[in-house]
């Protein structure tokens, strides 16, 4: 009965006696299945290593610089919440860096246990003397792991140790880069927002735009070869670009993300034609693949939500800054905006 019941092709073998060939099939077969599925698994696995940009048409929120105290904020304040780009703890000089090092692991347990994805923050230009850090993880490169002949723009205002890199030199991005994956080594995370990414001309920029895309393009790379996404944090007017720097900034940037500061300026949004250049830069930078993280400092950030929700595609990945010492305002980042 079990031979009649059999496929025909496993009862031709049997009766030619074809045993070795019908059991090298069957362990081919098996081995192709193995392989397949073992494929299939690494595929999954890769996709949960890279931060997915999620759905921002039903919940917009993301948490920008957090720090210390964020732990004591409700649980339910959060349940909506997916991304926290950068979290660190600031007060190193006061507590102490192993007690800092202590707080930042076990707060950013309880964030993660959240079920958010929890970044880290450094600079993208700068670099301080170690003994001047106050944040844990470092907030800058140290002065002292750059090379003697690294080459400096200038100073930070108000804080002449602070020195700004010249992005036009590569040997001395590539030693702040160097210093910089040896301190997110240290703290692995899903997201990394880089600080002082770029000055645009528009924003007081004195450097070359080029240069500062390359620093981004090169972070950017070396970033998602340790598998994280990266936020460039840029001083921008969308407005103001070039054709040509704007091609410059989607190519270094890529599929990851910028933040910006004031993403559609007061001075702007009275003036017809300026706010549709800021819209046009924008549809072509989200129509590339950016993601785009909006921090509306400089005014109604109700009045942007509103704004954006005019010309949003439902695929962008298109967000807004809000603080974590609030409850999310369901007005601002709910469906809709």
């Amino acid at each position: 009965m079990a031979l009649r019941s059999a496929e025909p092709w496993l009862r031709s073998a049997y009766q030619r006696r074809q045993y070795p060939r019908c059991l090298m099939n069957i362990y081919r077969v098996g081995i192709g299945l193995i392989a397949a599925l073992g494929l299939i698994a690494a595929q999954n696995v890769g996709a949960r290593v890279a931060l997915g940009w999620r759905n921002s048409q039903t919940f917009c929120r993301v948490i920008v610089n957090a720090t210390q105290g964020i732990e004591s904020r409700p649980r339910g304040w959060f349940q909506r919440d997916w991304l926290i780009t950068d979290f660190k703890i600031t007060n190193v000089d006061s507590v102490g860096i192993e007690k800092a090092k202590e707080e930042y692991t076990a707060t950013r347990a309880i964030l993660e246990s959240y079920g958010l994805a929890v970044g880290t923050y450094i600079s993208g230009t700068n670099a301080m003397p170690r003994s001047h850090q106050s944040w844990w993880p470092p907030q800058t490169v140290a002065i002292e792991d750059m090379p003697d002949d690294a080459r400096y723009q200038g100073t930070w205002p108000g804080n002449p140790a602070r020195k700004i890199i010249d992005v036009t030199d590569k040997a001395t991005r590539h030693a702040m880069q160097r210093a910089m994956q040896t301190i997110w080594k240290a703290t692995p995370a899903p997201v990394r927002f880089v600080d002082n990414a770029a000055v645009h001309r528009s924003s007081g920029g004195a450097q070359d735009w080029s240069g500062y895309c390359a620093n981004i393009r090169e972070i950017r790379v070396m970033g998602s070869a340790m598998g994280s996404r990266q936020i460039f944090n840029i001083a921008l007017n969308v407005a103001f670009m070039s054709d040509q720097e704007t091609q410059l900034l989607i190519q270094a940037v890529g599929d990851h993300g910028i933040a910006l500061e004031a993403p559609w300026r007061r001075e702007l949004r009275r003036n017809a034609e300026l706010t549709e250049k800021t819209r046009a830069r924008y549809r072509q930078m989200l129509d590339a693949g950016m993601a785009v993280v909006m921090l509306p400092l400089d005014g109604d950030p109700l009045e942007l939500a509103e704004w954006v929700h005019t010309w949003r595609k439902s695929t962008d990945r298109i967000y807004i800054e809000g603080p974590f010492q609030k409850p999310p305002d369901e007005a601002l980042f709910g469906p809709g905006h």
